[in-house]
């Protein structure tokens, strides 16, 4: 995949840089009503609404919200006129984009959040960071739309695979759990030791090392090198794996999106059935709602691990 610098396709730019004491905070339908972006990982970004002052011109519409600290390199796209506080940068195309690209690259930069930290935030290194070029999005995602009947469709089909596991799910009671040994082969993962990890996917050959971590945009811990990992640790997308060590991150599950290596703590659990996608989620937030009976003295790791309880959906 061909990468290049954020600056190529996004002029990089400081936002308004506003203190939210200082505004006046409204409801969403005051007429003068403004959203006010910070650096939070939720709600696009948007942590209140705020009255519009005449004199301050807000950062543009159709533009990348960045949060340079805090839920560091949180992407969103703002499709309206905003204010934004401190550490917030904004990414304005060079080019057109349509909303599915800028969703894209949205996806991207946060992909890079694992670069950083509270005390290692984004500043000048926003500019260089690599991306995709815009060559290499897919044109499934160019093309897709939800406003049409396709994305209808597909939105529907999906909100009724979700609902038929759900209800099977509702119907389940204690008698009718499972150890997870009984659902899943369970895999350890590859100590780093024995790996060049690097910090970029530099070429094709590169995939990720996935570590525990409380977020799935997170647990990329870097990237190595597919030939000189043994085929049997090597994992495809769609995979369900589980973080079984660190105090923020045990239990955590997650369906991964891409092939992948996992690190010595976490485990792949593999279905010994035929499971579709929308299972392997919901199995995802069931174990890891087990999280409460763990702790960093106690890690659901082997046995621990084996025996969580799940219902048989």
């Amino acid at each position: 995949m061909k990468l290049v610098p954020v600056i190529k396709l996004f002029e990089v730019k400081y936002g308004v840089n506003l203190d939210l004491n200082k505004l006046e905070e409204v409801s969403i339908g005051s007429p003068k009503a403004i959203p006010y972006v910070g650096r939070s990982g939720k709600h696009n970004g948007v942590t209140a609404f705020v009255e519009r002052v005449d004199e301050i011109a807000p950062n543009p519409p159709m533009t990348i919200s960045v949060a340079g600290g805090g839920s560091v390199m949180s992407s969103f796209l703002q499709e309206f006129p905003y204010y934004s506080g401190r550490d917030l940068f904004y990414l304005k195309p060079r080019i057109a984009m349509s909303k599915q690209v800028l969703l894209y690259y949205c996806t991207a930069l946060s992909m890079n959040k694992f670069k950083f930290s509270y005390g290692r935030q984004v500043n000048r290194t926003l500019a260089q960071l690599l991306i995709p070029d815009i060559t290499e999005i897919p044109d499934a995602i160019k093309n897709y739309s939800i406003d049409d009947g396709a994305g209808i469709r597909q939105f529907e089909d999906l909100n009724e695979k979700v609902n038929l596991v759900g209800s099977v799910l509702g119907n389940r009671d204690e008698t009718s759990f499972k150890p997870l040994e009984d659902i899943f082969n369970v895999y350890n993962g590859l100590p780093s030791s024995n790996l060049v990890i690097q910090p970029e996917k530099a070429n094709e050959f590169l995939i990720p090392y996935i570590r525990p971590s409380k977020w799935q945009s997170t647990s990329y811990t870097g990237y190595v090198d597919i030939r000189t990992v043994p085929k049997n640790k090597v994992f495809p997308e769609g995979t369900l794996y589980v973080s079984t060590n660190g105090a923020g991150s045990h239990t955590y599950s997650y369906v991964a999106i891409e092939s992948f290596v996992p690190n010595s703590d976490v485990s792949v659990l593999i279905p010994k059935q035929e499971f579709s996608l929308e299972k392997k989620l919901a199995y995802a937030t069931l174990i890891t709602a087990n999280r409460f009976k763990f702790s960093y003295g106690r890690k659901p790791k082997g046995d621990k691990l084996k025996t969580i309880l799940l219902p048989d959906l």
